[in-house]
């Protein structure tokens, strides 16, 4: 897939940082604290889709929390076509949020179990003043017919739906108010695997249709391989490697981005595996008492004393491939 980039962007990310307390003193004073995200800088354009992949507790689902100000950061900005969110609250919040919807990982849990469908999808509509309550199950059934469901279904509640359904649901919902940008956190993970390969089909032709943005945050490097345009892979709150999806994919220098390559099984079983299978040794660190230098080096096969005294940042390795490590820059 090939996408322009002369175009202004639809989300600029500088310098995110975000934190949780985690141990407070007798006096309330925070003594710990988590570092979920740590200056990640991230950029999406109309049309494209840039993938977030990374192992579980690596700070992809706060990084989307964080764009869509669902949390506020410590630190650093967040802006949607060309507009300041991090300072802004109430009215100008709300009405900032018309232009980026989430798509969440459990669909049964983003509905509303007590409201139809109609209601769920056509919810984002009323309340941002573009239908009429009388109009919105007509509303949400366009919608509905949008992500291939059947429009009869406004009448239904979510315990009545498939698993697959209700992620069309959420998409549709995510869908009324014509955003400029997506963020899908995991949309396929709760689904078996030909309902996942149809809501990913959707989500790609909707995307051409309709030419948003869209941030994918996936464990799953197949997933982010199938829909994304860029690759941004996160260890420990950090952005370790980015870059296009052939580039990236096709010859990865980090050694983190190499482990993950390299434990995605092949289809056919009887299939030589292409490349050495590199196993990683000892757990993550903690992100409550992060390692100095490199974060990755406690795990990392070419580790050396440099590496504890350096904390490399992002350097080009390439045409608009970018890597955090002494021993690739």
């Amino acid at each position: 897939m090939s996408v322009s980039v002369t175009a202004a962007p639809v989300v600029r990310a500088r310098a995110l940082v975000k934190t949780f307390p985690v141990r407070r003193n007798l006096v309330g004073r925070t003594v710990e604290r988590l570092h979920a995200v740590d200056g990640v800088d991230l950029t999406a354009y109309p049309g494209q889709t840039l993938g977030i992949v990374g192992e579980s507790g690596s700070g992809k689902s706060t990084v989307g929390r964080l764009v869509a100000r669902l949390l506020t950061p410590d630190s650093g900005t967040v802006e949607i076509g060309g507009r300041e969110l991090t300072d802004i609250r109430g009215r100008r919040l709300r009405q900032a949020r018309a232009d980026m919807q989430m798509i969440f990982q459990n669909p049964y849990s983003a509905l509303d179990p007590t409201k139809t469908i109609g209601h769920a999808v056509a919810e984002p509509l009323l309340a941002h003043g573009r239908c009429l309550r009388r109009e919105m199950y007509g509303r949400a059934a366009e919608l509905l017919e949008r992500v291939a469901l059947d429009p009869a279904l406004v009448t239904r509640y979510p315990s009545q739906l498939s698993g697959g359904q209700r992620q069309r649901v959420c998409i549709a919902r995510a869908l009324a108010l014509e955003p400029k940008l997506l963020i899908a956190d995991e949309p396929t993970s709760a689904l078996d695997l030909s309902t996942r390969s149809e809501i990913l089909n959707l989500l790609l032709r909707l995307q051409e249709d309709a030419g948003q943005a869209m941030i994918l945050i996936s464990h799953d490097v197949t997933t982010i391989k199938h829909l994304s345009h860029r690759v941004a892979v996160m260890y420990l709150g950090r952005v370790v490697e980015e870059g296009a999806v052939g580039d990236l994919i096709g010859e990865p220098r980090h050694p983190y981005t190499q482990a993950l390559l390299s434990a995605v099984p092949e289809p056919d079983p009887m299939t030589p595996r292409r490349g050495t299978r590199i196993v990683l040794t000892g757990d993550p660190p903690s992100p409550i008492d992060l390692p100095s230098g490199c974060r990755f080096r406690t795990r990392c096969p070419i580790a050396t004393p440099e590496c504890a005294i350096t904390d490399p940042p992002l350097v080009p390795v390439g045409a608009e491939h970018v890597v955090a490590c002494v021993h690739r820059a």
